[in-house]
């Protein structure tokens, strides 16, 4: 199958920096690819350098196996939502969406077009309002209704929900899926939102510093992340540096095992991590960990498995409780209505060993 996008060696420099390098990457059609990262990673240069906003320094960009690199925006097979929608205020809803119209697409008229559009976007009762007369939702929704008509083979989007509230938001992420699956575009959707991304993408892709960190599944990215910034940047709050020894197993697997916090544990681990004994970095998220009620009479109570509550916030669906460890702070979420103690008591801790994930020590500098 030919990728609907290819970057090619795609790079950006400005003033003597380099905002891109080396951007390598294809998305095939039906596929939404999340693009997350830091602020200042390169996401929204990205962007304009795949829009046609912007011209590369350097590689080349092709849309359905066409060189587009020169071509401006208005000319490539694509179309970007944003997250302010680019609508022309003097003119209603059903003349922004008939605006964008492919005429070269001869299969219905402009007009059948506009009105199914509208039908699947479910604004045809918004067809005679002006932009100033809807909510943002709404507008996103006209933005929508654009990109069917104008029938593209690549669809950008960047972070359509920021300014729409969260109930909003739920309604227009389906309607983006439902318009990606209906095109079956290769998408490519830019968010600061961890959740929204996981929520949306069949890919993620982590860019840091103008170059892409890993590519994956979601659940890849989430439970094996290649790097301390970006189990940070996923809410990884277990983070605890140690000796373990590492062995591989003959399909190719790599486990260490490791004492810590007083949990004897076997945790999957990077292929990048030396054999043998080694240092090792030790991620998890709020969920890898497990706590109860823990009494004791040391002088010194926070020891091995023994650890003190510091702080305790309400999330709606659980308590997340700050511990402080010998190893230094971590998380827990607790389900509201399950005891979950408050600062200053203290909890014994488990950790879970197949929600834990082990890199090399020297990521934990980063």
């Amino acid at each position: 199958m030919t990728p609907s996008l290819s970057l090619v060696d795609l790079k950006l420099n400005r003033h003597g920096q380099t905002l891109l390098d080396d951007i390598n990457l294809d998305v095939y059609p039906g596929e939404l690819v999340a693009l997350i990262g830091p602020s200042g990673a390169g996401k929204s240069t990205l962007f304009r350098l795949i829009s046609g906003l912007q011209r590369p320094s350097g590689g080349r960009v092709f849309m359905a196996g066409e060189d587009v690199t020169a071509m401006p925006p208005q000319q490539r097979p694509s179309a970007m939502v944003m997250y302010t929608p680019a609508l022309f205020g003097h003119m209603t809803v059903k003349e922004n969406v008939a605006f964008a119209v492919n005429r070269e697409l001869r299969d219905s008229s402009p007009d059948e077009q506009v009105m199914v559009a509208m039908t699947v976007l479910n604004i045809r009762d918004l067809a005679d309002r002006y932009p100033n007369e809807l909510s943002m939702g709404q507008r996103q929704k006209v933005s929508l209704a654009r990109t069917l008509v104008r029938r593209p083979k690549v669809l950008l989007f960047d972070e359509p929900l920021a300014h729409v509230d969260s109930f909003a938001a739920r309604t227009l992420r389906d309607e983006i899926l439902r318009v990606h699956r209906r095109m079956n575009c290769a998408s490519i959707y830019i968010t600061h939102d961890v959740k929204e991304a996981f929520s949306i993408a069949d890919r993620i892709i982590y860019l840091e510093a103008g170059r892409i960190l890993q590519d994956d599944l979601p659940q890849e990215i989430h439970d094996g992340p290649k790097s301390i910034s970006i189990a940070k940047h996923l809410g990884a709050t277990t983070i605890i540096s140690t000796r373990a020894s590492t062995q591989r197993l003959e399909h190719g697997e790599v486990l260490a095992h490791a004492h810590v916090l007083g949990n004897d544990l076997t945790i999957a681990t990077s292929p990048e991590v030396p054999l043998g004994d080694t240092e090792v970095v030790i991620i998890g998220y709020q969920d890898s960990v497990h706590i109860e009620p823990a009494k004791s009479s040391s002088r010194f109570p926070i020891r091995g498995n023994i650890g003190q509550i510091v702080e305790s916030t309400y999330t709606g669906e659980n308590y997340r409780l700050r511990i402080e460890t010998e190893r230094g702070a971590i998380e827990a979420d607790v389900p509201a209505g399950e005891p979950s103690g408050g600062p200053g008591d203290l909890v014994t801790i488990t950790l879970r060993e197949d929600l834990l994930w082990a890199l090399p020590a020297n990521e934990a500098s980063e």
